[in-house]
């Protein structure tokens, strides 16, 4: 691993973890300097993945920035009882916190009950950052039942990881993802220890044909109307978000099982990776200067 830790430098964590049976198992970190979203989410999902395989396991850091960073998503508050560390962070701990009003620390959640109040923070995200309130009502909105469906599905029976599911958002000033120039952008990651989207869509016998493969499958989650249990109203939430941060010359990428898709204003680009256990989301929504 290198640079910036997102989900795809976790690829060949998650490949070797297939593999495991029992051993102890290090997470070198190391040369990670900076941190996303869909990082720290990615790390939850691989260590929930590594703890019934392994006999242990550590995490392996360097400088302080990471660290510093982890702990104040509140990443060691989840798993410090879990995982080992080279450095200690008890320091780390008593520092005094404020909430700058730019992030929403990685939650594990469960059940719709505790989904509110991850919407609300994002809420107040969008707001610090210039969002207007049909925006932010839009957004969330559609984040909320992605949020649901992400809870069902990560305490699925039939999950071989069932861990729920994990939540992390943060705003950004920066040079906008895919741009040039500067303004401003969320990113939103949620990852779940479901059975993925293929094996949830192929439930449905109106599914049939068109998740095939896992690359089928997730442009089949992308469509509007399309659900597992093909009730009515559902299967709105992915479609919609991808439209909203699309107008937002931003990008939805979902990722599950073999295949990861992603969705920008113009086009839709379809990759296979390394398996992924769970289905994960991660959102951009940028808000470019208008200067």
């Amino acid at each position: 691993m290198s640079g910036v830790l997102t989900l795809g430098s976790l690829d060949a964590a998650f490949t070797a973890a297939a593999d495991l049976e029992g051993e102890e198992v290090v997470v070198d970190l190391g040369s990670i300097d900076f941190v996303e979203p869909a990082g720290i989410c990615g790390l939850a999902a691989l260590i929930e993945y590594l703890l019934p395989r392994s006999r242990g396991i550590k995490l392996s850091l360097s400088g302080s920035d990471v660290p510093a960073y982890l702990e104040r998503m509140n990443f060691f508050r989840l798993f410090g009882g879990r995982v080992e560390t080279d450095r200690d962070i008890s320091a780390l701990e008593d520092r005094r916190r404020h909430n700058p009003g730019t992030l929403q620390e990685l939650v594990n959640f469960r059940t719709e009950e505790e989904i509110p109040g991850i919407v609300e923070r994002i809420s107040e995200i969008l707001e610090n950052q210039g969002y207007r309130i049909r925006e932010r009502v839009a957004i969330c909105s559609t984040l909320s039942e992605v949020c649901a469906n992400a809870a069902e599905h990560g305490t699925d029976p039939s999950s071989e990881a069932g861990f729920g599911a994990y939540a992390a958002v943060q705003a950004y000033q920066h040079i906008v993802s895919g741009g040039t120039r500067r303004g401003e952008e969320v990113l939103v990651a949620i990852a779940d220890g479901g059975p993925g989207v293929r094996q949830t869509l192929s439930r449905n016998p109106e599914n049939a044909g068109l998740t095939t493969t896992d690359n089928d499958a997730l442009r089949h989650a992308l469509s509007m109307g399309v659900s597992a249990s093909g009730e009515l109203g559902r299967g709105g939430g992915l479609p919609l978000v991808a439209q909203i941060s699309a107008r937002a010359s931003g990008s939805l990428s979902l990722r599950s099982g073999t295949a990861r898709v992603t969705a920008y204003k113009e086009r839709t680009n379809s990759r296979n990776v390394p398996p992924f256990p769970g289905t994960f989301v991660r959102v951009s929504l940028p808000r470019p200067s208008e200067v």
